[in-house]
């Protein structure tokens, strides 16, 4: 064993935050620490690294332990760039060794795998932001070899290409690592062990996370059952107790005094006994759409936009419709952000323009959660959107979201980071928007949070737009995926099509590059990118023209408002058309995609 923790307790304040933790951990763990927001994990990282000693307990480590910890480091030199600050590094380790002669290779393939372009190594640390600062202190200890690994919550600002080559980082990683994570893609990819805090204690399980969850689901049950039984024997053994006493003869009194015994015994095992929590309590509420949008939600018309000098739209077109649950894919500057941060309004389009349809009403979720006021208190900042409610009911709805009792008088500045997602998560749907964007919505949400979402968005009947990295909240919420590629917005069939469009485009660049594709071949790919703009610009002409039919129903739909004869009539015609529209327009965007791709196949080919 490498690290044994005997007895284990701490404390922040009136209660623990665990109590009496035993257990170790062996050189070839891969242990996924899994608990609700503010139950210790972060705590218990720090125990074991030796960063912060226990309340009570002891652990101890083997002799010349080499622990790696993840934390945001201070930056000691904002001038210096970041291939030097990695390069640093270097003069810790013995001269004329592999590990010495192979060290900038390890760089190099570090910063690649987390999202760092070359032309980004030479930028000084002083530019980069937050969550870029925290990936670069994930990859700088990555470097190293080290006995022991302790990663907390590693791919929060990472994105999909990252996460998967983080994934595949630590599956081949030789050393110990205990993770906390909410990524189920990672979880279930890495995780040989899992440890849960639940109510004070550790529950600890061998296996991966198909067997984590079918053991738990049984201790669970058996825990509960067994509270149970405990408190009926107790209310029965306290009630014959009683009865006796009542009695009052001698040989009653003393059977009294031994059932009474027997209670006390039962109480202190019902205590040991702790209740596990209800890992979906944060979490009940519902979102509703307020008011339907037209068919149109969202027109992005070619628009253009560059960063720092470079481009990142160029000329993009796309259209959201009614009740489409749409992920926005894209590597780590591709402009995700970007984009959201424009159709909000906090930047504007260097050209072309974005329209937002008939009656919508739109609502942000940032991943910094910068919308929120530091310096108000939980309720506060909640009451703003509501100021009618009486505070009894705005204290109910906060609960729902975990903020009980006087947790609402917290101020927001004291908050965790899943604390001040679940505010802004509040916040937004009390604002009852038709059309909700959330970038990075499950950083800092434990599993059972990011489930509880998952439902909720899924009952959601209006439009979404999401950045996220955590591919199982995207494939349970979104029904419609496309990527950022080069400055355009490309649908994608599925979300497995995001790696694997990439991956098919790359072999097809080797091969065209090793040879020239025949002239029948570019005459055939030529006459098929022929078709395609003719069929296109008759699906044009249909658009506008169902688009005006549409106009016309809508404006009936209104003059026939008493007569419901003839508006049902009326109406029944408008969903016809609005359904022909619809298929108008997705045929469009499968033959632009199409289209696009032939047109750069044959790019290749001359």
């Amino acid at each position: 064993m490498i690290v044994t923790l005997s007895d284990v307790s701490h404390d922040y304040g009136p209660g623990p935050l665990f109590d009496s933790i035993s257990t170790s951990i062996s050189k070839d763990d891969k242990i996924v620490l899994i608990g609700k927001n503010g139950s210790g994990k972060s705590t218990l990282l720090k125990i074991v690294s030796g960063e912060i000693r226990p309340a009570d307990g002891s652990v101890f480590r083997k002799s010349g332990l080499q622990i790696g910890h993840q934390k945001q480091k201070r930056i000691e030199n904002n001038d210096e760039g970041l291939f030097k600050h990695y390069m640093t590094g270097k003069e810790l380790l013995i001269k004329d060794s592999y590990e010495f002669y192979s060290y900038e290779r390890r760089v190099r393939s570090i910063l690649s795998g987390l999202g760092f372009k070359e032309p980004e190594w030479e930028r000084k640390l002083g530019s980069f932001s937050g969550g870029e600062l925290t990936r670069i202190s994930l990859g700088k200890m990555l470097l190293f070899d080290y006995d022991l690994l302790l990663l907390d919550e590693p791919t929060n600002h990472l994105d999909l290409d990252s996460v998967d080559w983080l994934v595949n980082y630590l599956k081949s990683y030789k050393g110990a690592m205990v993770v906390v994570s909410h990524d189920r893609y990672l979880i279930k990819s890495v995780g040989t062990r899992f440890w849960e805090i639940n109510s004070g204690r550790l529950w600890d399980f061998a296996g991966n996370y198909a067997i984590y969850s079918k053991e738990r689901e049984r201790m669970m049950k058996t825990t509960l059952r067994t509270r149970e039984n405990l408190e009926k024997e107790i209310d029965r053994l306290s009630k014959v107790a009683e009865r006796y006493r009542v009695w009052g003869q001698e040989k009653f009194i003393k059977q009294a005094i031994n059932k009474e015994r027997q209670v006390e015994r039962l109480r202190v095992r019902l205590e040991t006994a702790a209740a596990p929590e209800n890992e979906r309590s944060d979490l009940r509420l519902k979102l509703s759409a307020n008011g339907r949008t037209g068919y149109k939600v969202l027109e992005l018309s070619k628009l253009v936009f560059s960063y720092d000098g470079l481009p990142l739209f160029r000329g993009t077109n796309a259209i959201l419709h009614r009740g489409e649950k749409l992920a926005l894919l894209g590597p780590n500057g591709s402009g995700k952000t970007t984009l959201l941060r424009m159709i909000t309004g906090e930047l504007h389009p260097e050209g072309g323009s974005y329209t937002w349809g008939q009656n919508v009403r739109w609502s942000v979720l940032s991943q910094t959660t910068a919308e929120l006021d530091d310096n108000s208190s939980v309720l506060e900042e909640a009451w703003k959107e509501v100021p009618e409610w009486p505070d009894y009911r705005i204290r109910g709805y906060l609960g729902r979201f975990g903020f009980e009792l006087d947790e609402v008088f917290k101020g927001v500045s004291e908050l965790s980071g899943g604390e001040r997602t679940k505010l802004a998560l509040a916040i937004t749907i009390l604002k009852k928007p038709n059309v909700l964007i959330m970038d990075e919505p499950t950083n800092n949400l434990d599993i059972w949070s990011i489930e509880s979402l998952e439902q909720v968005l899924d009952q959601y009947d209006g439009a979404m737009i999401v950045v996220s990295h955590d591919r199982e909240f995207l494939k349970n919420v979104c029904t419609r995926f496309v990527e950022i590629r080069r400055g355009k917005v490309v649908q994608l069939r599925s979300l497995e099509d995001y790696r694997g469009v990439k991956d098919s485009q790359s072999s097809e660049e080797l091969s065209n590059c090793s040879a020239k594709a025949s002239y029948d071949e570019i005459r055939k790919t030529r006459n098929q990118c022929r078709a395609f703009e003719r069929r296109l610009q008759e699906l044009d002409v249909e658009e506008r023209e169902t688009e005006k039919e549409i106009e016309r129903l809508q404006q009936e739909v209104q003059d026939y408002a008493t007569d419901y004869e003839k508006l049902e009539a009326v109406n029944a015609k408008l969903q016809l058309h609005e359904d022909h529209l619809l298929n108008i327009l997705l045929e469009k965007e499968k033959l632009s995609e199409e289209l696009e791709n032939l047109e750069s196949r044959l790019g290749r080919m001359k």
